[in-house]
């Protein structure tokens, strides 16, 4: 295995109001080689953004805090380092593209100033290389007229150019992570599959590891090499995007799976995973998916499992799969 670029341990962020505390990361544990592609999937609310936004360390303006763990990058800890050293890691060794590409355009400044402001930091380049080298990128993520675009404004460009303007940044100073969060929810089928392929195309040609945060799992299917499930905050099930496919073990992985429409299969209705994610103060004391689950025993109401390794690479949090009858169960039913 290449070497790790993020290894994840025990992180936890709360966020804090009223007096009161909402865990939106527990304890979740994950690493990232150099060059690879995990997924990050789970409903809204499942700490799949708060996971990336506390890598980035993006929190301090927020009422959310990292409250406990590590996150070391290139082996260095980044919570342990001050927030001037944190400044000349973020947007130069980790870059992340965020899912409204309008809302991080400053609209009132051209697009070109936008690229360069983080090339003229990062790479210490004059005015005339940095504009060079903006020209250079948008015309590597694809888009016409380049030594035009440079000098319109964001509202002047669609979703899918903008959202590749936001690529083009991200990898202007050829990061060695690039988180991406959701990057192309907001895109329609057509620009999603150029925005995917160009991504990989970019992350391929520079050897950078990509952390995808989406709720999507075709793109997970088409993207990744390893995939994280979490829920509630947790990470329920880890391993390789094949074997999520075909042996998923958790019962929520299950669910997600099931919820796929399938082509050329005609079904009168859709599968769909029963209830909501309870919110922090209706969490059940066991399992936190407990009170959405098919298999539950009493033993998942009383004591939450832990995160356990049940074959070289794959990891589940579920009591089930030390019940041999209960696995043949979910076998017979599952995907």
């Amino acid at each position: 295995m290449t070497e790790k670029i993020l290894d994840i341990q025990n992180l936890k962020t709360s966020f804090f109001s009223d007096g009161k505390e909402i865990k939106a990361v527990d304890g979740v544990s994950f690493t990232i080689h150099k060059g690879e592609t995990v997924g990050v999937v789970g409903e809204s609310g499942s700490g799949k953004s708060v996971t990336s936004l506390s890598v980035m360390r993006l929190l301090q303006d927020t009422p959310g805090k990292i409250v406990g763990g590590s996150i070391y990058f290139n082996g260095k800890n980044l919570l342990e380092i001050p927030e001037r050293e944190m400044r000349k890691i973020r947007g130069n060794e980790i870059a992340m593209i965020f899912q409204e590409p309008m809302t991080s355009l400053n609209p009132v400044y051209k697009i070109g100033k936008q690229l360069e402001e983080a090339i003229r930091l990062h790479l210490g380049y004059d005015k005339k290389q940095a504009r060079a080298h903006a020209v250079q990128m948008l015309k590597l993520v694809g888009l016409p007229r380049a030594e035009e675009l440079v000098n319109e404004y964001p509202f002047q460009l669609s979703g899918g150019m903008r959202q590749r303007v936001m690529i083009a940044m991200a990898m202007s100073c050829k990061p060695k992570l690039l988180i991406a969060d959701e990057p192309t929810t907001a895109l329609d089928v057509t620009i999603q599959a150029q925005i995917l392929d160009l991504m990989r195309k970019l992350g391929q040609a520079s050897d950078t590891s990509i952390m995808l945060i989406t709720h999507d799992l075709g793109v997970v299917a088409e993207m990744c090499e390893r995939v994280v499930v979490m829920y509630a905050g947790k990470v329920v099930e880890e391993t390789d995007v094949q074997t999520l496919f075909s042996e998923p073990k958790h019962p929520y992985t299950q669910g997600l799976l099931k919820s796929i429409p399938k082509l050329g299969e005609k079904v009168g209705k859709l599968d769909s995973i029963p209830g909501n994610v309870p919110t922090p103060d209706e969490m059940p004391q066991g399992c936190k998916f407990a009170t959405r689950c098919k298999f539950v025993t009493e033993q998942c109401w009383k004591k939450e499992p832990q995160l356990e390794k049940i074959s070289k690479d794959h990891k589940v949090r579920c009591w089930l799969h030390q019940d041999t009858e209960k696995v043949e169960e979910m076998h017979k039913v599952g995907v």
